[in-house]
């Protein structure tokens, strides 16, 4: 009972009631069942984003050992295309490969070695490397050194390794001596498939674990029909040595993965006595998060997640506390409002019992009570209006249900201000669509005077919408009559958004937001199955003209933008009901139904080439994008998504061979011409190897003497099967797969070594003409690569001259600027090709400093009969002149052309009407017979 006492003017307590005392431990206890569900429904709402987060570092840990295995593959197709390549095709193809990837320790050729050949690849080595030895491992205590080895029947030989800086203790070491290295070895010549070794310290950084990806490297044309056949042709392997913890840390890092605090992040991966641990980042005792969490239990998640890599088992584990994960105040918020509430219910028990009592001390305990009521309501108010969480007070027994109170949570969630929510009903408040049965749930609590949970989106007044778990509690009198509901909103729209995200990147390509190739096969079968027979469905393979070129030039964050945009563009060309998938690179795939004839389908795609082409501003220059397309039709090319899409594309690469920027149609007979590049891909492969390439030359004639004053020099390729090979059928070929610039090295070595020769035989400072390709201007060590060979062959730099086109330094003009200045001032000189064909822009022709402007073949051949070309030639002419620069007119074929060009001042000449294109002992023995010549009519 509470009673109270006068004692100088004050009323002291008495001891509380039975009564009061089993009011205020029912409300405990109630609010204890109530604190402990909410902690419950907290922790598993924390394990779900914990989860999440989990699934989301092993989906990248193991994207990152396939990005590893991409590289092997990439290693060993140099040698499947070429057979044994040098250790100069070797560098240069694994140079860019380390610098892409810079968990690689080192990328490595082992070669296959036996006991009788030992002697004689020593001593060939030694030539290059003093003391080069095969060595094996010698292990002595916890010291790991590398001793000469042992005599054994075949040995697996590190022969080429990159980088070589820092590796050089692994050159010579072999893989046999070491037994788990060996059978990695055996494993993956057994099954076909790349090995892996276990974990062992590095060679090189003997405080780092490190692991080897190996493929067998095998005879070219060898039967690899079972594992003995495979073992008997095999030659070596290629292999990847790789920095465990720089592949995982520099992939969560990049990812933005390690900035999460709460969470241990370990990678355990095969050691010689077992699972090891190679990688850890740990941030769990790091989680920041309010002190009050700690006071209901901080949970420890776990996840584990095996994988395989070539054949071996990894397994990542993460580790999470449930106080780093996101999380509302509702436990808290219930904790207190049930303590207030019990206290107060207890408090009017007790005042109710003592009414009895005399009227002065009735008044006096009543007037304490209500102190003691509105210091509870106070503190409630404050619990209220400190909760994270949205918490609406709603009026039970006035029409409409209208809010009487809101939190400061509630205004800043739901951007609506308490003034403009209060008194307003609770169904103007609802989601602007509604999920009618979440909507029928919260009614039915509210008319059964019960309890509700629902999950729904809701609007908010500044437009957003929200998902977010709703409560709904009615709150009754001491009659039990309900008088007001308390609703509670958490917003779960960051939760949504992971889960909408994890889908997508199922479903959609990252970089366009466009179908990935997964969903387009489904859009594909979809679309055959709603034709059912009586329709067509047209599939269209498109590819971006000389995307490359902007990558090489502009960089890959300039290329990412020019998908984007191309993306937007064709999406915007097409109708609702199609599909625009981009499957790889700058591949799309469209899918177009209802188009009933070739004219419907093919307009559409024209209606996406034209939309590409659009000038595009792009890095500060201004671009025509154009592309290549093809199309197959459902069912006459195909009747499902993967044949359709092979033949679509097939037709693709017949636009790209009639000229790019157009549209074909597949027929049957394109496969072969498919095989046909194939095949001419592979050839061209092995080309430099077999030594099929050759340069002709053309002689630059002077006009005014007649005297040949330097020669163009033009490769041809005489395959021992095919003959002759016309250079428009493997340039743009050697452009697209990247072989242009080792050919390019070659002619610029070739051509220079000659010039050189023919000057040795007395045949006077004769100049040589070399053409770049945009692949080759764009290498970062053209410059110095150009001086070697100078170097080597001993040619004067005055005598060489450099052709390059406008549109190859258009791409990134202030770099191509830097390079021409460096050429120039190694003495070589220069010559724009092609003049008047590209983007001819006269501020940065003033600027480039060329020497030489080569008027196009195009123009020279109309001359006698076209004003316009003869005004062009004659116009290209007095620029040259005026900017102090020579020009020479190629493609001449005629006496009246010839004549036309020394009127208006030409310098110099090359064509038929001279001499055509000729093998360097047919030139010589042209030049001995004296360097003045005649012209003549070549088309007579």
């Amino acid at each position: 009972m509470l009673t109270r006492k006068v004692r100088s003017g004050r009323i002291r307590p008495r001891s509380p009631t039975p009564a009061a005392v089993l009011t205020l431990l029912a409300g405990l206890g109630l609010t204890a069942v109530l604190v402990i569900g909410m902690v419950d429904g907290e922790r598993e709402r924390a394990r779900s984003e914990f989860l999440q987060r989990a699934e989301i570092r092993n989906a990248t840990v193991t994207r990152s050992f396939g990005d590893a295995l991409d590289v092997l593959q990439a290693a060993n197709a140099l040698f499947a295309s070429v057979g044994l390549a040098t250790r100069a095709e070797f560098g240069a193809f694994a140079r860019p490969l380390l610098g892409n990837h810079p968990y690689l320790q080192a990328v490595v050729f082992h070669r296959m070695v036996s006991h009788a050949e030992r002697s004689a690849f020593e001593a060939e080595n030694r030539r290059f490397r003093p003391d080069f030895a095969i060595r094996e491992r010698h292990v002595d205590g916890n010291t790991i050194t590398l001793v000469n080895a042992a005599p054994r029947p075949r040995y697996l030989v590190v022969d080429y390794i990159e980088p070589t800086q820092g590796n050089e203790v692994a050159v010579g070491y072999d893989l046999f001596s070491y037994a788990p290295h060996g059978t990695a070895f055996m494993r993956a010549v057994d099954t076909g498939q790349p090995g892996s070794s276990q974990m062992l310290p590095l060679l090189q950084r003997r405080d780092h674990l490190g692991f080897i990806l190996l493929m067998p490297v095998y005879e070219r044309g060898a039967p690899l029909t079972n594992a003995a056949a495979r073992s008997a042709a095999a030659l070596g392997d290629t292999a990847v040595m790789i920095d465990v913890a720089a592949l995982v840390g520099s992939t969560l890092e990049k990812s933005k993965m390690l900035r999460s605090s709460g969470l241990r992040v370990e990678l355990y991966g095969p050691g010689v006595d077992g699972p090891q641990r190679a990688y850890l980042h740990d941030s769990l005792d790091k989680a920041s998060g309010p002190a009050w969490r700690a006071w209901f239990g901080d949970a420890v998640f776990s996840n584990r997640h095996p994988f395989l890599v070539a054949g071996m088992p990894w397994e990542l584990r993460v580790t999470g506390r449930s106080s780093a994960m996101a999380g509302g105040a509702g436990p808290l918020t219930a904790l207190i409002l049930g303590c207030l509430v019990s206290v107060a219910t207890s408090a009017y028990v007790q005042s109710r019992v003592k009414r009895t009592r005399r009227i002065e001390a009735l008044v006096e305990t009543r007037t304490a009570d209500l102190h003691e009521a509105l210091d509870a309501l106070r503190l409630y108010r404050r619990a209220i209006d400190a909760s994270a969480n949205a918490v609406i007070l709603i009026s039970a027994t006035r029409p409409g249900y209208p809010v009487e109170y809101v939190n400061p949570a509630y205004e800043r969630i739901r951007a609506y201000n308490a003034a403009d929510v209060v008194g307003r009903g609770l169904a103007e408040l609802g989601a602007r669509e509604p999920d009618q049965a979440a909507v029928a749930e919260l009614r039915a609590a509210i008319r059964e005077r019960r309890e509700g949970h629902v999950s729904m989106r809701l609007s908010c007044d500044d437009g957003r919408d929200m998902h977010a778990e709703v409560y709904i509690a009615p709150v009754n009198n001491e009659d039990g009559v309900t008088t007001h509901f308390v609703m509670t909103q958490y917003d779960v729209t960051m939760a949504k958004r992971y889960e909408a995200e994890l889908e997508a990147r199922a479903r959609f390509d990252t970089l366009t937001g466009l179908a990935n190739r997964s969903l387009l096969h489904d859009r594909i079968d979809n679309a055959i199955a709603m034709a059912a027979g009586r329709g067509t469905v047209w599939v269209a393979a498109l590819d971006l003209d000389h995307f490359k070129f902007v990558n090489d030039t502009l960089g890959h964050d300039a290329g990412d933008q020019l998908l984007k945009a191309a993306a937007q563009r064709i999406s915007a060309a097409v109708e609702r009901a199609d599909t625009v998938a981009r499957t790889g690179g700058d591949e799309f795939v469209l899918v177009l139904p209802g188009r009933e004839n070739e004219s419907e389908a093919a307009a559409t795609v024209r209606a996406v080439l034209q939309a590409l082409a659009h000038p595009l501003e792009l890095s500060g220059q201004d671009l025509v994008l154009t592309g290549s397309a093809g199309l197959a039709a459902y069912p006459a090319d195909g009747s499902d998504a993967a044949t359709l899409i092979q033949h679509a594309e097939v037709a693709m690469y017949r636009s790209k061979e009639l000229g790019r920027n157009m549209v074909q149609f597949y027929m049957p007979t394109m496969n072969a011409r498919a095989r046909e590049r194939l095949a001419l891909e592979g050839a061209l492969r092995s080309a430099l190897v077999h030594d099929e390439f050759e340069l002709y030359y053309q002689p630059q004639v002077d006009l005014e003497s007649g005297v040949v004053v330097g020669l163009e020099a033009l490769i041809r390729w005489r395959h021992p099967s095919m003959g002759m090979v016309r250079p428009d059928r493997f340039i743009n070929l050697a452009e697209e797969t990247g072989l242009i610039v080792p050919i390019g090295a070659w002619v610029l070595r070739t051509a220079c070594r000659q010039n050189r020769a023919w000057q040795h035989a007395g045949f006077g400072p004769l100049r040589i003409a070399v053409n770049l390709s945009a692949r080759q201007f764009a290498e970062p060590n053209l410059v110095p690569d150009i001086a070697r060979v100078l170097d080597e062959t001993g040619l004067s730099a005055s005598c060489l001259e450099v052709e390059i086109t406008e549109s190859l330094v258009m791409g990134d003009v202030e770099s191509a600027i830097r390079t021409m200045r460096e050429l120039k001032l190694m003495g070589v000189k220069l010559s724009i090709d092609d003049f008047g064909t590209g983007y001819s822009s006269l501020s940065y022709l003033r600027r480039f400093p060329v020497d030489v402007l080569k008027i196009d073949r195009s123009f020279v051949r109309d001359i006698p009969f076209d004003e316009d070309d003869a005004a062009m030639v004659a116009a290209i002419i007095e620029l040259a002149r005026g900017l102090r620069m020579r020009v020479i007119a190629e493609g001449v074929e005629t006496e009246a052309q010839l004549d036309y060009l020394r009127r208006r001042g030409c310098d110099e000449v090359q064509g038929h009407v001279y001499a055509q294109a000729a093998s360097g002992p047919e030139v010589e023995r042209l030049l001995r017979m004296g360097r003045h010549m005649l012209p003549h009519n070549a088309t007579v």
